[in-house]
């Protein structure tokens, strides 16, 4: 009886524990158990006891699995925002016995945590510099290595280490050559230099590299013999390079200076959402320069009432709204309303921490 349910039922089996998964550059994608994890190659062994490898340079992610029970919690946790059970529960995880990769995946986690959480707390931002170049000297040769380097020039820019986030990113931007990790690790790479100079103030440097790497990332945008798993990527960078770059040009130059150039990317019938919704904040910043605080309220409520832009972008207009509006008597609406409801959806940026 016990035997004919089980032939009946299969449903009521345990289902199996997800693997490690391979992305790759081509589109195609890849699971098994994961064996092998370097900045070469990264192998994965089928269910029958066959293995497979992947060149670095022709991987675009690595998502490893099954996850143990403390990792899993940790990710729980950084999901809902607990940041210190986060870290706690990583920081445990990298010290469990298990798979090659658990330990400094779990540590690397903790160090990823703990930059998320110096977006709320910026004084956290020492302690996620440190945790990474930890995880770096301790493994020099992992696949995830890139990802931990930029992961700490990010850190060590937030911290007031700019000299030393763009020394890293030109090392990190050699290994990739030497080690022919892939175009999209080392446009990444920039991308990353480039965000060091502006919170570093450097805007000048900032501006004449942005430009140099816009034009790079919408020739790969549009390559027609580009990989297909890289053309999502490199869009996404796009527009953050594009956003950024008018951030330099109104750090180094002011809003009514930068307007110009907001303007155009507002008038880019390809511009993602994203990059819309910074050209009709920057176009707003230049309103409310001139004194036109009426016209910069309007514009801006229409970048949180019609596009579905990212976080970073949504806080920045509620930010600006918030201000706009004390500024205006706090009429029709109090800006302290703006500044909560920024609090409220978006506390992890950097926007929500100007406002705390």
């Amino acid at each position: 009886m016990i035997l004919t349910c089980a032939l009946l039922f299969p449903m009521l089996m345990p289902a199996a524990l997800p693997q490690s998964r391979v992305a790759r550059l081509d589109g195609g994608s890849t699971s098994g158990k994961l064996t092998a994890a370097t900045l070469e190659s990264v192998t994965l062994e089928d269910a029958s006891g066959g293995s497979r490898d992947f060149a670095a340079g022709e991987i675009l992610s690595l998502k490893p699995g099954p996850l143990p029970e403390m990792i899993a919690k940790g990710e729980a946790f950084l999901k809902n925002q607990e940041y210190q059970n986060a870290t706690n529960s990583f920081e445990a995880a990298s010290g469990e016995e298990g798979a090659f990769w658990i330990a400094p995946y779990a540590s690397l986690r903790h160090a990823e945590c703990l930059l998320a959480w110096a977006q709320r707390d910026p004084g956290r931002a020492n302690e996620a510099a440190k945790a990474f170049r930890t995880w770096a000297d301790a493994n020099p040769d992992s696949f995830w290595l890139p990802r931990a380097q930029m992961g700490a020039a990010e850190a060590m820019a937030m911290s007031g280490d700019v000299d030393g986030a763009t020394s890293l990113m030109q090392q990190l931007s050699d290994t990739a050559f030497e080690k022919n990790l892939g175009r999209h690790v080392e446009l990444q790479v920039n991308l990353v230099r480039c965000e060091a100079f502006l919170i570093g103030g450097q805007a000048e440097v900032a501006e004449a590299r942005l430009r140099d790497l816009v034009v790079k990332l919408d020739k790969a945008v549009a390559d027609p013999k580009g990989d297909v798993g890289t053309r999502g990527m490199f869009l996404a960078m796009s527009s953050r390079a594009k956003i950024r770059l008018g951030d330099a040009i109104t750090q180094k130059d002011g809003p009514r200076t930068a307007s110009s150039y907001w303007q155009g990317l507002a008038n880019d019938r390809n511009a993602t959402s994203d990059v819309r919704a910074a050209a009709w904040i920057g176009m707003a910043s230049a309103a409310r320069e001139s004194g036109n605080l009426r016209q910069a309220q309007v514009q801006l409520a229409k970048v949180i009432a019609t596009l579905p832009a990212s976080d970073d972008v949504l806080a920045h207009a509620l930010y600006d709204l918030g201000e706009v509006s004390k500024e205006l008597g706090n009429n029709p609406t109090p800006g302290e309303t703006y500044h909560q409801r920024l609090l409220e959806k978006y506390p992890n940026t950097s926007w929500a921490a100007k406002v705390r």
